[in-house]
């Protein structure tokens, strides 16, 4: 892409006449003056006709070859945001819905007040993503906007060029990788280092600069060389030399940790083909002349990148110097430089897309889908930067098909990916014939397969393993789900406790007429809504029983009739005011066990809740809701949760095992977490009655050889 900048609409015509001539170019000019007179009398900072950045973007989006709704768009862009007169229905009255859409998707949210910078900056951006999701142009503009606006950042004070590049190296160079487009990549890429690097960018640059009259010799004679080479071995060629750019040059000395001074591969070639057999016989050729090294060779053509990359590279030493070759074919080379924009064709005059085509772009498009369920924003944000911004794992269904994940992805992630019902039952899988759990971090050329069970739930330490959004959004679903329904039972649950009180029941509330009225003063429209409300905590069950039973109608709340409320059949394995049988729970914060000093909180409608008294939960909660509570003679069992680092090796689990069988305890639940070849963790449950059985189990435990740690959880 040249960094020409396009001035006139005449320009503009002339660049879409090249590659559509039968484009529909009284839409462009439709555009242009729309957006002339939308932005009349505006100024760029530079002090330049406001006029001058949708025409440059415009340009941008044409050096793309796309099509002219696009490029329309392009010219459209601000007019939402800037134009006081322009509507949503305007545009779509004057250029059509789709251009409508496409412009309200690159719209800044303007109108709206946020909390704070972050939020707005974070709901632009799910605005952009979620468009995008409907139409991958929309991004595209996007980019042409932001590169434009890099390019002209000069008369921006630094602190807010800092600002600008850092969340475009944050956002908008991922997202340029993650659609192919190198060349907007690394412009980006390379403006984001200028400002946000400004000393060190100079430095390197300066260097580079001194450099650049024997590079370009260099490339001029060994390009023809190269070129000359291939040629009289019957490759039909083009050949294009260059020095690389400034910010890839920083990071190969970040990644090899060295000085500039030590980074030889300064130089890159290009050689484009008629063909695929022309690409790996060139390599051949040229690994026949020039000596290589074979640990840098990549290729890329067999094993393309996500985002349509292909290419073999190989780096070989002419002259004493390192110097990259790249072949690829030249519809290669078009997906390469154009990315997801390779793929707007033109027939006729008019966009069309092949089936293939379509396939790419829908697999993209299913990236952002799944987060759409996310309401905060911040989590929206997390979960489209896993899809867009790691590096990617390839692994392979029992079927053979090639599935793509992000580093880090999990088995979990693979199961989800396949079918929400496979991976909601998933207790496990079979990779390459051994077990692993479901905390399996997928490996490249994984083979999987997934066990499942169908009485397998989600639950929330899921939420904790999973990495890609699609699973993250259908375990919080499945979880709200089954949350929502425990709500539900559990405030039907306590209305009809609290009503037994008072004489009455539900149904007999319901037939008088009282429950209706509950509803209507609370704004529910039906019974299990009201049970819900009460349920999650959102209500509580007293102000409900305060509609149906007047206040004055009851004797005064005393603790002595909190009990008499709290007390069931089941006998506690705690005393609270000599009280053995008031109902009870114990956190999940911090899971206490007997022997462990413990407090009980009262909680609304629900009993005593039990917690250590060093629990930092506890410590946080209302002092008036306290109270004093002490360990009773039990048989009861209290399940404790241990997790062990240890050596991945036979025989760990059997010593487990009898350890815990030695000391008379069961174990009631047990996972394995392989971590790599060489390491591995168990997570274990067992039932207990005193704190001292786990303070002994713990030392026995570590005694096994192969145990590295083991804490409790």
């Amino acid at each position: 892409m040249s960094a020409k900048e396009v001035t006139s609409i005449q320009q503009l015509i002339d660049i879409v006449h090249e590659y559509s001539p039968n484009a529909d170019i009284q839409l462009l000019m439709d555009a242009y003056f729309y957006a002339q007179q939308a932005h009349d009398g505006q100024f760029r900072n530079c002090g330049k006709d406001y006029i001058t950045h949708p025409l440059a973007v415009a340009g941008i989006l044409a050096e793309m070859k796309m099509d002219v709704e696009t490029i329309a768009t392009g010219l459209l862009h601000d007019t939402l945001e800037d134009d006081p007169f322009t509507k949503y229905e305007t545009l779509t009255e004057k250029f059509g819905e789709d251009i409508a859409i496409l412009v309200d998707g690159v719209t800044k949210i303007g109108k709206l007040k946020f909390k704070s910078k972050m939020e707005e900056e974070t709901e632009n951006f799910r605005k952009m993503v979620l468009a995008m999701a409907k139409d991958v142009r929309v991004v595209l503009v996007k980019l042409a906007d932001r590169l434009h606006n890099m390019r002209n950042m000069g008369p921006m004070k630094p602190h807010k060029r800092k600002k600008k590049s850092e969340e475009t190296m944050e956002i908008f160079v991922p997202i340029a990788n993650r659609l192919g487009l190198s060349k907007v990549k690394s412009e980006l890429e390379d403006f984001c280092f200028q400002y946000i690097e400004p000393e060190l960018y100079a430095e390197l640059k300066e260097k580079l600069d001194k450099r650049a009259p024997d590079h370009n010799e260099f490339i001029e004679r060994f390009g023809t060389l190269l070129h000359d080479e291939l040629s009289s071995k019957g490759i039909n060629c083009q050949v294009f030399g260059r020095t690389k750019y400034l910010r890839s040059v920083y990071n190969k000395m970040i990644a090899q940790r060295v000085e500039f001074e030590q980074v030889h591969d300064l130089l890159a070639f290009r050689v484009l083909v008629d063909d695929l057999g022309s690409c790996y016989a060139g390599l051949g050729f040229i690994h026949a002349l020039y000596p290589h090294h074979p640990n840098r060779l990549k290729d890329y053509i067999a094993q393309p990148k996500s985002n349509g990359y292909q290419s073999l590279h190989t780096v070989v030493l002419p002259e004493g110097r390192q110097v990259e070759i790249q072949f690829r074919t030249r519809e290669m080379h078009r997906i390469a430089e154009l990315g997801i924009a390779a793929h707007w064709r033109y027939k006729e005059g008019h966009l069309a897309l092949s089936k293939e085509d379509i396939q790419k772009i829908a697999k993209l498009r299913a990236l952002f889908e799944a987060a759409q369920e996310l309401t905060d924003g911040q989590e929206f944000l997390d979960a489209v930067k896993v899809e867009l911004f790691s590096q990617e794992v390839f692994v392979f269904t029992p079927a053979g098909d090639v599935r793509i994940f992000p580093v880090g992805a999990t088995l979990l992630d693979f199961a989800y990916s396949i079918h929400t019902d496979l991976g909601s039952k998933c207790t496990g899988g079979i990779v390459d014939g051994r077990i692993v759990s479901l905390r399996y971090v997928l490996q490249n050329g994984d083979h999987i397969e997934i066990l499942s069970n169908n009485t397998q739930k989600p639950n929330r330490d899921w939420l904790n393993i999973a990495k890609t959004s699609r699973a993250l959004s259908k375990i919080r679903h499945s979880i709200r789900g089954e949350e929502r329904e425990q709500a539900r039972e559990l405030g039907q649950a306590l209305l009809e406790r609290t009503l037994k009180q008072h004489d009455l029941s539900i149904s007999k509330a319901q037939k008088s007429g009282k429950i209706d009225e509950v509803l209507k003063e609370f704004g529910h429209k039906t019974p299990e809504q009201l049970y819900m409300g009460i349920g999650e905590g959102a209500l509580t069950v007293n102000k409900v029983v305060d509609k149906i039973v007047p206040p004055i109608n009851r004797k005064p709340a005393t603790l002595s009739s909190f009990f008499n409320k709290m007390r069931g059949k089941t006998t506690s394995p705690v005393l609270i005011n000599g009280e053995d049988d008031v109902l009870t729970s114990f956190a999940k914060c911090c899971s206490p066990l007997p022997g462990e000093a413990v407090a009980g909180f009262i909680t609304r409608g629900r009993g005593i809740t039990i917690h250590k008294t060093d629990c930092e939960q506890y410590a946080a909660s209302d002092d008036d809701r306290k109270i004093p509570v002490q360990w009773q003679n039990s048989d009861s069992r209290h399940t404790a949760t241990l997790e062990v680092a240890c050596s991945n090796q036979m025989g760990i689990l059997a010593d487990l095992g009898a350890t815990c069988k030695t000391m008379g305890i069961n174990i009631s639940h047990l996972e394995t977490i392989v971590l790599s070849n060489e390491e591995a963790a168990v997570k274990f449950s067992v039932a207990i009655a005193h704190i001292d059985q786990i303070n002994v189990l713990i030392k026995n435990v570590q005694k096994i050889k192969g145990v590295t740690g083991i804490r409790r959880i």
